[in-house]
């Protein structure tokens, strides 16, 4: 994926260097969901394990979901008690991932932000074809109003968060609170993907095992693709991207989008970072410091 790694910070362009080596089998060419997540969590045990971060409490919890029961976990951060409230969607192109893989993430965001955060482990592809991830994200959004009371409790500082495919989720969950009437604080986007059009002559391996064979018609949908969304009113952005992340055209793009929606923006741009800084956090200090600064911009967000 990453040719010249001249550029990238030397000790993420060996993760990557050993991720590409051929030793491990693509996740997202899996068959099964199943296989997908198992495949995923020898990468990152092996090339970039999580760090473990203390928080105050964990709690799992099952919610109604539109297909049944859907996993959420409530972290609460280290402290006095936190009134915002964070609905965090994990990354992993909508086919990988879970609670377990992005619990650091989630126990930063809360400690450093001072929030609670909702962690949701909502269907994925290619079990699951869209609009189900959305629709989940959905549903947990609004269980999320309803019982914000129980949560961070400050119906005015509540934020919707995600990495990658996730922070597509976020992006959507944003217009959809627009369009419901509810304000929301923030959209913490974490190299977000946001426009799911192809411009190649093949489709990727993301986009049919996401959105299916219809993939080119599904793709203009605004739920899979927020940037083809009218932006105007939705809830003010921070945004962070790396210079080498494949995604980083479509974060910048986003962010003018929003910017000429006239929507307040935060975009970071970090010169040396790739896609999934957020992830390798516990083994690259310049990672670390990038999660780090977005987390105090969704805390000066929140709180002022």
């Amino acid at each position: 994926m990453y040719e010249d790694f001249r550029m990238l910070d030397p000790q993420i362009a060996e993760m990557d260097r050993k991720r590409l080596s051929g030793a491990y089998a693509d996740p997202f060419e899996a068959m099964t969901t199943e296989e997908a997540r198992r495949r995923a969590w020898i990468i990152r045990d092996d090339i970039y394990p999580a760090p473990h971060i203390d928080v105050k409490s964990c709690e799992d919890l099952t919610i109604a979901g539109p297909a049944g029961d859907m996993a959420i976990r409530i972290v609460r951060p280290l402290g006095d008690e936190a009134s915002g409230t964070v609905l965090y969607f994990h990354g992993g192109a909508w086919m990988v991932g879970d609670l377990d893989s992005h619990q650091a993430h989630v126990a930063r965001i809360a400690n450093l932000a001072g929030a609670v955060v909702v962690s949701v482990d909502y269907r994925l592809a290619p079990d699951h074809l869209f609009p189900a991830a959305c629709d989940d994200a959905f549903a947990a959004f609004d269980w999320v109003i309803a019982h914000v009371g129980d949560l961070g409790g400050d119906a005015s500082k509540i934020a919707v968060a995600g990495d990658s495919a996730g922070g597509a989720l976020a992006a959507a969950t944003a217009i959809l609170a627009r369009d419901r009437g509810v304000s929301l604080a923030a959209q913490f986007l974490i190299y977000p993907a946001t426009d799911m059009r192809q411009n190649g002559p093949e489709p990727s391996t993301v986009a049919l095992k996401y959105l299916g064979p219809d993939y080119e018609t599904v793709s203009l949908d605004w739920r899979a693709s927020p940037a083809l969304a009218d932006l105007t009113g939705v809830a003010p952005a921070i945004i962070g991207t790396g210079a080498h992340d494949f995604l980083h055209q479509q974060s910048v793009s986003f962010a003018e989008l929003l910017g000429g929606a006239n929507v307040p923006v935060t975009l970071r741009v970090f010169p040396d970072l790739n896609h999934s800084f957020f992830s390798y956090a516990g083994v690259s200090e310049p990672c670390a410091e990038a999660s780090n600064l977005m987390c105090e911009d969704l805390r000066a967000t929140l709180h002022g």
